[in-house]
């Protein structure tokens, strides 16, 4: 049996008692019609408007007894002490390419700045007209071309999709490996916090330090579900590797009960970039998947020996069955959100339709404009939480991508 601690998630569905947040803020200010493809939107985000959904999705997650911590507040906390500061800067500018007439000048300003203004600063960016006001450009050459991009530090708009960058699974976490430039940094903020955070002090970080398990060996925490203390579902995707998933379900049968993995190869496409764009878990054998992807989907069957050794892999042709049977039950329920027709069905699953994130068994919060959706979820019996995101959902993710579970009760 699992141990009880601070962090614990060995299911999906549980009832949700913690989890991390990114309020969204100046980041998202700073995309443009110019740089929004870049940095990963198909449009521009009104902040305020979002700002105000966002808090509302934090009230919701209060409201059915959760506790709410925010990444931006956590990270300023942990750069109250200046070594971790000072080193955090020095990754940071190794990450964004700095040069040394820059580095420094930038380096000796931010060791001075109060915490929350240079958490702010870090996730929002820097600009070379702000850097400027802070030390002279004249010797950086990359200050001065202009086809370098007008950031010094690149904005993190992607950051209020808290899903992506890290997952805990069991007592520890998957620190992600980004598959594009504009999310790399993520991921480095979190180890941050894990390492060096007082409230994260015992969580053993399972994959994402080691020198053979970072970037290129790619992984989103959208790719990864806890079904069970036995076992995951892994989508192999657009932004998660066939190698990285192996790698994972080693580690995890080394460290943690789970010795199962289902690997979902979904397509490679923006649609679903993700498997939680696609496939999700609403209560304790109920899942959604967007009807589209039934006909294309393969699912392996990873089972691993206690030292981490791969026993044996195979094709799961009835993957539902295989699913019930680990997690005990006779069948699974999937429920196919389809529409009237297929315009109806593409525009929900756009619009995250699947991305459902449950705060107990059989109970989730959804995006309110998803109406198809959302009936055949209480058609089903499932009991569904509405939340107006008509702004946050123009950044291409749901309830679930906003979330990052961090201690759930077991399920019985």
């Amino acid at each position: 049996m699992y141990r009880e601690e601070s962090f614990s998630i060995f299911s999906e569905t549980g009832q949700l008692k913690q989890v991390m947040l990114h309020r969204p803020g100046g980041e998202l200010d700073r995309l443009t019609i110019k740089n929004m493809d870049d940095l990963l939107f198909d449009d521009l985000i009104w902040l305020q408007k979002a700002q105000k959904e966002h808090d509302c999705f934090a009230d919701i997650l209060r409201e059915n007894g959760c506790e709410v911590l925010y990444f931006q507040k956590c990270l300023a906390e942990i750069i109250e002490d200046p070594d971790v500061r000072k080193s955090l800067i020095r990754d940071v500018f190794s990450y964004e390419c700095l040069d040394r007439r820059i580095s420094e000048g930038l380096a000796a300003a931010f060791m001075e700045l109060p915490s929350d203004d240079l958490a702010s600063h870090l996730i929002a960016g820097y600009s070379k007209e702000e850097a400027a006001q802070i030390c002279s450009p004249a010797l950086s050459l990359m200050a001065h071309i202009e086809t370098g991009g007008e950031f010094i530090i690149h904005p993190m708009p992607n950051l209020y999709f808290q899903r992506d960058p890290a997952i805990t699974v069991g007592n520890g976490i998957i620190i992600g490996q980004m598959t594009y430039e504009a999310r790399r940094r993520e991921p480095l903020y979190w180890k941050y916090i894990t390492n060096y955070h007082p409230r994260f002090k015992d969580m053993k970080i399972l994959f994402g330090e080691k020198p053979d398990e970072v970037w290129p060996h790619k992984v989103e925490g959208g790719d990864l579900h806890v079904l069970s203390d036995k076992a995951m579902a892994i989508g192999v995707s657009q932004r998660t590797a066939p190698t990285t998933v192996q790698r994972i379900g080693r580690n995890l049968a080394r460290n943690t009960p789970i010795k199962r993995i289902f690997a979902f190869e979904i397509p490679k496409e923006r649609y679903c970039m993700h498997l939680d764009t696609v496939f999700t878990m609403v209560d304790r054998d109920t899942f959604t998947i967007f009807p589209t992807i039934i006909d294309v989907l393969k699912v392996w069957q990873l089972d691993y020996n206690d030292d981490g050794t791969l026993a044996s892999l195979k094709h799961a042709v009835r993957w539902k069955e295989a699913i019930a049977e680990t997690l005990g039950f006779d069948k699974i329920r999937v429920i196919e959100m389809r529409g009237k027709d297929q315009a109806e069905t593409d525009r929900e699953q756009w619009h995250d339709g699947c991305n459902t994130l449950a705060v107990a068994p059989g109970k989730v919060i959804t995006y309110n404009r998803n109406v198809m959706s959302n009936n055949l979820l209480r058609d089903n019996g499932i009991e569904v939480i509405e939340l107006d995101g008509s702004e946050l959902g123009r950044g291409r993710g749901g309830p679930r991508c906003m979330s990052m579970p961090l201690n759930r009760d077991s399920v019985k």
